[in-house]
This record gives structure tokens, sequence and C-alpha cells, in this order.
């Protein structure tokens, strides 16, 4: 039997009512697939009984006892009824308490024989067991020791009723009888179970040693399939040819002559590594990362600059309208040494610039200019390989904050075009990739990191502000604005039945509450504005004519003030670490001292422990591994883990179980007859590549 032939519509299955089906098909459970791999996340043990003595506070366990001193009484104002009883075995007696359950007074009887589950806890009813789960036994021998799987309870479904339910599954199909994908030579490398074994083992399991190597055998089979997916996109990529692109160190001399300061160290390294690539004839595939203001832009104008030296064009890509608009005049001032065209793209706007003629829309002309020749760095939004443009021959993609472009998207693009050979790729980011998250997912990449933070910049002052001391911080921010300095108030992060202007509204009104004088501007900002209103507030943020944007996390990447120093962010708890430092960021980029604030709302003890350490963080990167331990892979990755097992998900902190998948991943591709060797594991590839490449 093969795995496709267990997706079988739950609809068609009997025994599952059509409510029960459509409430499971909310939560992505629409098959007999989907229900055998809706895994228990957690097990109750109940393979020890502890005698009384030796049982710890928060411990929970299994008790063999007597039940005596049964009393029900009513709580006062009789909203509930309680029920006490004292457990006693050989070593010593404990108070038992159940809420609410006044019907167990029929089942539990004086001196009735229990094994009783739960935890131990001590609050105003001292020592005691609450709620716990119970058997009646006729006599100790007849407890059943045994492991019990338990389950997420999905919106109107108890964890008993899905435990029933993929029991009936498991008697139904020979799930043991699944076909394997993994080779057998893997698993009896590990001594993994078989496929069908290891998904039995998790849903009727006999010990906790074989649940850990399920576990692991389905963890490290989606780790491999991914690891396989990413090594064969890099194969595939490195049969293209691509231009070769040598260093003129005199142009490149010449270029930063203009800033009176010097490369870093780390910066002349990357460009050492990134110019190692393109001299090799086939393209480059490589991300970039830095930390916020470490200067990744200057190294993307630099390898620019090389490239359409050599008579080939150069795409480059931001995230949003504003980023590209900035970029596009960061380009304009730094090229205006050199005689080449530089086009501005965005679904608002088109502009063109070269030395000797000031920036220009014409929209009438740009696929002419592309057609000619004459632009040869083109900055815009994604829009640039959406739609259907004049390239001639592109040398070079330059991407802000997206990780990858994969062989299909260069070939798209180079339908557009003439050329015989792919352009080279570079991705930047400042969001920190954990390095495990970066083996699972970026193996197709290659991977430079700008370490430095810019010489003379200050570290950002950063603190958690109780209500008792917002009044003191707003004091200190209308000192900064009286001082020239501007302000960013990040409006939380947006949840998905919550409006986002709305939420940027009533902040704004808010601050504009607080600040009641003439002179003092403010303004906002978020995502569903149009470009033209986006322009609009940036320009004038640059010209200091704002002093206040209240934004929503729009700003995250990317827009550089000089003259702002303070971001307050209030519901810092609703924000991810990475994405915390990306905002503080934005504040501090010059000379001038930056402050950050974070404005909680509802600290949890795990908030609580998540702005303590990015109190205390150093970089970026130990932020992201922090994160990673704390959230899982699952919510870094965001919308991309949809169709990734949760073990595999988990796994995403195993260095070790990742780097082994990657070992083997190896090994297979470098066999011979290679892949082609195992069309179970081929296929099962090939479903993954949409996944990691998207």
């Amino acid at each position: 039997m093969k795995l496709e032939d267990l997706e079988i519509p739950l609809k068609e299955y009997k025994g599952i009512g059509p409510k029960t089906v459509l409430k499971l098909a909310k939560n992505k459970i629409k098959t007999i697939k989907d229900l055998l791999y809706f895994f228990p996340y957690k097990y109750q043990d109940l393979t020890q009984i502890k005698k009384i003595k030796d049982i710890k506070v928060g411990e929970t366990a299994v008790i063999v006892g007597k039940l005596t001193n049964l009393k029900l009484f009513p709580t006062p104002k009789r909203k509930m009824f309680i029920l006490n009883a004292i457990i006693s075995d050989e070593t010593g007696s404990l108070k038992v308490i159940w809420y609410n359950q006044p019907f167990l007074t029929r089942t539990l009887k004086e001196n009735t024989l229990v094994a009783l589950y739960g935890k131990l806890v001590r609050n105003s009813f001292g020592l005691n067991i609450q709620s716990p789960k119970f058997e009646v036994l006729k006599a100790k021998e007849d407890f059943q020791k045994r492991i019990i799987p338990v389950y997420l309870e999905i919106e109107g479904i108890r964890s008993n009723y899905l435990a029933k339910v993929i029991q009936t599954v498991l008697e139904k199909y020979e799930i043991e009888n699944l076909i394997d994908p993994l080779p057998q030579e893997i698993l009896k490398k590990f001594n993994y179970p078989s496929l069908g074994q290891a998904i039995k083992t998790l849903h009727q399991p006999q010990d906790f040693a074989s649940i850990n190597l399920a576990k692991e055998r389905l963890s490290f089979e989606e780790l491999l399939y991914l690891e396989l997916a990413l090594f064969l996109e890099r194969k595939n990529l490195q049969k293209n040819k691509a231009p070769i692109i040598e260093k003129d160190q005199e142009l490149t001399n010449k270029f930063l002559i203009q800033f009176d300061f010097d490369l870093t160290q780390g910066q002349e390294k990357v460009l050492t590594e990134i110019f190692n690539d393109l001299k090799k004839g086939m393209p480059m595939n490589r991300l970039l990362q830095g930390e916020t203001g470490a200067g990744k832009t200057l190294i993307a104008e630099i390898i620019a600059l090389n490239v359409v030296k050599n008579d080939l064009q150069v795409i480059f890509m931001a995230p949003t309208e504003i980023l590209a608009q900035q970029h596009f005049q960061r380009f304009v001032k730094h090229f205006a040494l050199f005689d080449y065209g530089l086009g501005l793209l965005t679904s608002g706007q088109i502009f063109y610039a070269r030395k000797g003629f000031r920036a220009s829309k014409i929209i009438q002309e740009i696929n002419r200019l592309l057609g000619l020749g004459e632009i040869k760095i083109l900055i815009g939004t994604h829009s640039l390989i959406e739609n259907p443009l004049n390239f001639q021959k592109i040398g070079l993609v330059i991407i802000d904050e997206q990780q990858r472009f994969g062989v299909e998207q260069r070939r798209k693009l180079l339908a557009q075009t003439k050329q015989e050979f792919l352009p080279h790729f570079l991705s930047m980011t400042a969001t920190p990739i954990p390095r495990t998250l970066a083996l699972a997912f970026y193996g197709d990449l290659d991977f430079s990191y700008l370490e430095e933070k810019p010489f003379g910049q200050k570290e950002i002052k950063t603190y958690v502000i109780s209500p008792k001391k917002e009044k003191a911080m707003w004091n200190f921010v209308k000192k900064e604005i009286s001082e020239g300095h501007q302000v960013f108030v990040i409006c939380p992060r947006v949840e998905e039945k919550e409006d986002e202007i709305a939420s940027v509204k009533k902040e704004y009104e808010r601050v504009k509450e607080i600040f009641s004088v003439r002179s003092v501007k403010i303004a906002m900002l978020h995502g569903k504005m149009k470009s033209e209103e986006k322009e609009k507030i940036l320009k004038a943020m640059q010209k200091n004519e704002i002093q206040i944007l209240v934004s929503s996390s729009v700003v995250e990447v990317g827009i550089d003030l000089p003259l702002a120093t303070v971001i307050i962010i209030q519901s810092p708890e609703r924000f991810g670490l990475a994405q915390l430092y990306q905002l503080r960021g934005r504040v501090g980029r010059s000379v001038h001292q930056g402050y950050c604030f974070l404005v909680p709302q509802k600290l949890s003890l795990k908030s609580k422990l998540r702005l303590k350490y990015f109190l205390q963080a150093k970089s970026a990167l130990e932020l992201s591994e922090y994160d990673l331990k704390l959230r899982g892979g699952g919510e870094l990755l965001g919308e991309r883990q949809a169709g990734i097992p949760d073990l595999a998900m988990k796994a995403l902190s195993n260095l070790k179980l990742i780097e082994k998948a990657r070992k083997i991943a190896e090994e297979i591709l470098n066999q011979d007859p290679k892949i082609e060797k195992y069309p179970n594991l081929k296929k099962e590839i090939n479903k993954r590549k949409g996944l990691i490449l998207a």
C-alpha cells in the first residue's frame, strides 16, 4: 500500500459525522492520511506506579490506593461542587480534589481501590492532587501499565474522540504494509522503523524509546527530502552558464573615493567571496546577511558597478515602493561620477536618471531605453519580473529582504531577453537566519556575513516602559523633537481579525492629543496606503517636515532617516524578537544617539523572558537562535511552513539531525546512478520543491 492510497476524504469514511469533518478540515485534516499524521502532542506515562512518600510537588504520577473520607459540598453561592477524598497506600496519604463533578459519587465509594493519575500541587488546600483521572480496581494487579497518547483538542472535538477515531483507522488499514520511500539501507544504518511502524508507534506506543525513535525517523525523513531538493536545485543551477565578472580595482577605487571612510575588514571579506563567485562562469547564488546599517547596500553598489562595466544590466528589487525609491535616490547620488543610466520602476512611477541629467518621469520611454541598453541599473519592486520588459543582457539580480531566486524564476526573466546565460543572484537581508534553519531551508545558497556595525554608530539605548513611566517617556520625546530629531511610533502587529488602518488611526489620534502644539507635525503610515501617499510622507520625513510618524511595522525594513532618534514600540510582546531588532534599527543611524522604548500591554512569563533576552542580546543572529528555540521554526518561517509536518518543524532546532540528513543527501546524490535509483524518494523530493523554493 502506498501513502497516496490513504488520500481518502474523511467525508467518505464511515464513523465521522459531517459536522466533525468540517471542523477537522478547518485544521487541515481532510483525509485519512492527514488524520494519521495528526500525532499526539504528549503522552501520559502510566507505566510506573509511585509510592505516595516518593511523589514530589509538580510531579505527575500514578498512585494506587484506597479512597476514604469522601465529602461532597457546594462552594459559596453554590456555583460549584467540590468532591474531597483521601487516598492512602502503605507509605502515606494525600488529599484528592475533584471540581464540579458531583456525579463521581455514584462511582467512588468509601474504601474503593483506585489508580489515580494526576499532578501533586500545593495551594490553599495544602498538598493535594487536583481532578485526577482514575480507574476503579478490584485488585492492585488489575492495573494495566501503559502509555496513553494525548491529542491537541480541535474546536469542538475532544482529545479522547480523536484518539478513538485514529484507533479505528489503524485497525481498518494495514499501516505496517505502507511502501517506505526511504531506502532500506538508510533504515538499517540508523535502526529506524519503517514508515508504517513509525506512524503506528506514535499512535499506539509501547515504550518511550520507540516513540523517540519513531519521531526521529519521521523528522529525519522530512529533513532529507528538503536537503535533497536543495542540493538538486544547486546542481541544476550549476549546469548553467553565467557571465564572468572580474573586479576592476581602479573603477572600484574611483567609486569609493567619494566616501569619507574606508571599507571594513568584513566588507572586504564579503567582496572577495562575491567576486570569487562572479569569475567562475556559473550563476552565483549568494545571501548576504548583515545588521541594519552594516553596509549591505554599499556592497551591492560596488558589485553592480563592476557588472554594468561589462555592458550588462542589473535588476535591483526591493520589498516595498518606499524602499525602492530610497535605493534609487541613493544610486543616483553615488553614481553621479559615472555615465550609466539608472531607472526606477514601481506601480506608481517610472523615473530615469543619467550623468548630467535630473531624474525625470518618462513612462513612454522606459522600454525603449531598456532596449537600447541606456538603462543599466533598473530599481523597483517585484513588478520588475512580473511585467514584460525589454531587457537586453541581465548580468545580476539583487533582491533586498528576500532570500531566494530559483532557477525557474531566472528562466522566466530570461524569456524576455535573447541572452543564453543566467544572471548572477545576490540577496541581502537584515533578518538573521539561525544556523539550523539555514542548513535545513537554504542549502542551495552560499552565505556571507557582515558582522561589524558601522564605525561611529552608537549602541541604541533600550528601555521597557511601565504605565507609570509613560508620561516621562513622552516628555523625553518632546525634548528630542525640540532638538530637531524625529520619532517613530509603531503600532502592534496586526492580527487576522484586526484592521491595520483602524489600529494606526487610533494610535495617531492618541499621539495628536499628547502633542497638541502646531509646531510638531504628526503623520501616519500603513501598508494599505497608495504609493503616492507613502512617497509623499517619506519625502516629508526626509526633509524633517514631519516629526512623528505613527506607523504599522511597514517601516521594519529600509527606511533610512538620519534624524530619527526615538522609536516607541507599542505591545512589543506581539512581535518576533528579530522583528523588534529590525524595528529598533530604524533609529540611531547617524551620529545622534538612538533610543528604543518598549511599551508592553500584556506580559506573560514567556513574554517577560523574551523581552529580557532582547535587552541583553548582542546581535540579531543571537536573538534569532533564541527565538527559534522559544517559538519554533513554524512561526519564524511563517506561511512557508504550510505542508511541512510538525515533527519536521520541531526538528529545525536539532542541529545534529539536520547535519545527518545533509550528509545522507550528499551521499545519495554522489552515487551512481544517483537519485534515479530511488523512484519513491524522487517523488517525495518533487513534492517538497514547491515548499522551499516558493
